[in-house]
């Protein structure tokens, strides 16, 4: 079975007037009812509120966007494709999704094969961390959004976790509880790549800032770090044992 482990970086819309629909979406706190507070409070704090809300936008499949989209097929290098400033989000997910394609059709077996007929590509079992809470209807929302249609190697809507798709998090707490990537690989023993300070919630200032590389590097971890924890938590390299 091919393993295609992914993961994704996002970033809050980079439509003109994301900001004010950020703005629009807060609220001074409920206790303050008089004019010369609630002028205060946007003033003193409300700032502040409207970029917090902006850049919760990243974690919302309906506002925010993809920055970068890492994966890696099995033992392979993982691999981080980071879009542009000046890309639109439609040709970088065009751009992302020809990347990973062109190295399952490298899989494909040789034509001259007498069993190739019946093989129609490869399609590869996806595994990421938190894939079916995020990465998953992320991407599939952007394509959506892109209209692009969803690649043949993608889980539809309606996947089941553990039988279309691995996800590390599920695996590891359950369906009801959560563990962060971070937290996963301290407990199972594996190179963390959060141990540097750098977390998701640095990347859309490292995407403005140009510092492609860095975000390329950051999310090519998170793939290796996934795979990792993935290959502990399903056996591979653990010691056998008899009865």
């Amino acid at each position: 079975m091919t393993i295609l482990h992914i993961d994704l970086e996002t970033v809050p819309s980079q439509h003109p007037d994301a900001r004010e629909q950020a703005r629009q979406s807060v609220r001074p706190p409920g206790t303050l009812k008089r004019e010369d507070s609630i002028a205060t409070w946007w003033a003193e704090s409300g700032p502040a509120a409207v970029e917090d809300a902006y850049r919760r936008q990243a974690l919302d499949p309906a506002a925010g966007e993809v920055c970068c989209v890492g994966f890696a097929l099995d033992d392979a290098d993982a691999v981080a494709v980071v879009r542009t400033l000046e890309e639109s989000e439609r040709d970088f997910l065009l751009r992302a999704l020809k990347a990973i394609n062109a190295l399952l059709e490298a899989r494909r077996p040789d034509p001259s094969d007498p069993a190739a007929p019946w093989f129609d590509g490869v399609r590869p079992h996806l595994v990421g961390h938190n894939i079916g809470g995020f990465d998953l209807p992320f991407l599939r929302a952007r394509l959506w959004v892109s209209r692009i249609k969803l690649p043949g190697w993608m889980p539809g809507p309606l996947a089941r976790v553990g039988r279309d798709y691995g996800d590390t998090m599920v695996l590891f707490a359950g369906l009801r509880d959560k563990i962060s990537l971070d937290r996963l690989c301290r407990a199972l023993g594996v190179a963390s790549p959060k141990a540097d300070g750098t977390t998701g919630a640095a990347v859309l200032d490292l995407w403005l800032a140009g510092r492609h590389t860095e975000i390329a590097e950051y999310c090519a971890r998170d793939v290796q770090a996934v795979r990792s924890a993935w290959r502990v938590m399903t056996g591979e390299g653990c010691e056998p044992w008899a009865a």
